[in-house]
């Protein structure tokens, strides 16, 4: 449904990295993709290249000639002071080009750390939209999750040194390359994959619904949307041992990111800041957490739409259009709870009004944009009544 979006006045711009090889096996790719280099840094962190993960990387960059370094230094929900690390091995290896493997925290450092070698600014100075100096060293991006769907965007989130998030949206941060491999998969812990999988799942959802969505981005969420009701229970309950489910989950999250970075996202995604900076929740784990909830409050600014999530996800909703719509509310709760993550953030501690009240000027203060783009209007009590209704 595209709702009278495609307008003869109306004129979309797409977004997206320069080319995306998809498939298993398609890390072959990346030996074409350093024909010309002499050296490669590969940034990752230190669970993944332990578990080998990394191999098939290594070998098909050595396969064009190129010696292989390491960054290995990347955390979970990665701090600025990262970046600059990773930057000051690029720099002073005078490596060609820039491979990052890993999940969202891994991608996103790779990204900003190969624009920084290439261009001497402070790192607080490219923060914000439109404030990266220009492209970097040549970058692919290979995730291992399939869930960010960071190797398709070009946004990086990373905490400041008071554990603040920080965001950075350039268009120099899109990759040369992504590759998305399923393969690489295999032996994702089961609940890394339920709460990437729903991570991917909340960038379709509120990209089908933002109030920047576009009809191109439609498709992609619409698609995304009914890949992962199809398959996250799949990927996540059989692992390693359902090929096809993996192969569906890789590719929806990658059509997901493409989704949410040409409509842009919503409220859940300003609301779960403060879990990960007060508390350190994962992203795409508080993303899982207040997805039904926020979904619950927009249902009556896009009823037909929600409904539209209700099928795609193959909920046996019946009645009215209303009735549908918060059936897609329900399907997401069940969805959530079938993989394990939780529905509520009441498990986080004793969090009393105060805090409810803090979470809120968190989310107004660093978010405001993604506020901005969510389909109903939120004030203060709104967002404070949506953490309630979430304990």
């Amino acid at each position: 449904m595209l709702d009278g979006l495609a307008s003869r006045s109306s004129t979309y711009d797409v977004q997206s990295p320069d080319r995306i090889a998809y498939g298993f096996d398609a890390t072959a790719e990346l030996t074409a993709f350093a024909a010309d280099a002499d050296s490669a840094l590969v940034v990752s962190d230190e669970n993944i290249v332990g578990a080998g993960v990394t191999d098939p990387v290594v070998a098909a960059l050595e396969d064009a000639g190129a010696s292989v370094d390491f960054f290995t230094d990347v955390k979970p929900e990665p701090k600025l002071s990262m970046v600059e690390d990773a930057a000051d091995v690029l720099r002073d290896g005078g490596h060609d080009v820039v491979v990052g493997v890993g999940g969202g925290s891994v991608l996103d450092t790779a990204k900003l750390s190969s624009a920084l070698a290439e261009h001497d600014v402070p790192i607080t100075d490219t923060l914000g939209m439109g404030n990266v100096p220009g492209a970097g060293r040549p970058l692919a991006l290979v995730p291992t999750t399939a869930g960010t769907g960071s190797e398709v965007t070009h946004i990086g989130v990373f905490s400041d040194s008071e554990g603040v998030k920080r965001v950075v949206y350039d268009a120099a941060l899109f990759a040369d390359l992504a590759v998305v491999d399923p393969e690489l998969t295999r032996s994702l812990p089961k609940p890394v994959a339920a709460a990437t999988g729903l991570d991917a799942l909340t960038h379709a959802v509120e990209s089908y619904v933002s109030t920047l969505r576009t009809p191109y981005s439609d498709i992609l969420a619409r698609e995304a949307i009914r890949m992962i009701g199809s398959n996250l229970r799949g990927a996540v309950l059989q692992g390693g041992n359902n090929d096809e489910a993996r192969y569906q989950m890789s590719l929806a999250a990658t059509v997901a990111g493409q989704a949410f970075v040409n409509s842009g996202l919503g409220a859940v995604h300003a609301l779960t800041y403060p879990l990960g900076s007060e508390y350190g929740v994962g992203h795409g784990r508080a993303n899982a957490m207040l997805l039904p909830h926020v979904m619950e409050y927009n249902v009556p600014a896009e009823t037909e739409r929600f409904a539209d999530v209700a099928d795609l996800l193959g909920a046996d909703a019946e009645g009215s259009t209303l009735d549908r719509a918060y059936a897609s509310v329900d399907a997401v709760f069940e969805l959530t709870e079938d993989v394990g993550i939780p529905t509520s953030i009441g498990h986080l501690g004793d969090l009393d009004e105060a805090e409810l009240e803090s979470f809120t000027d968190i989310a107004f203060e660093y978010s405001q944009h993604n506020i901005d783009r969510n389909p109903r209007d939120l004030d203060r009590d709104d967002v404070v009544q949506i953490y309630r209704n979430a304990l």
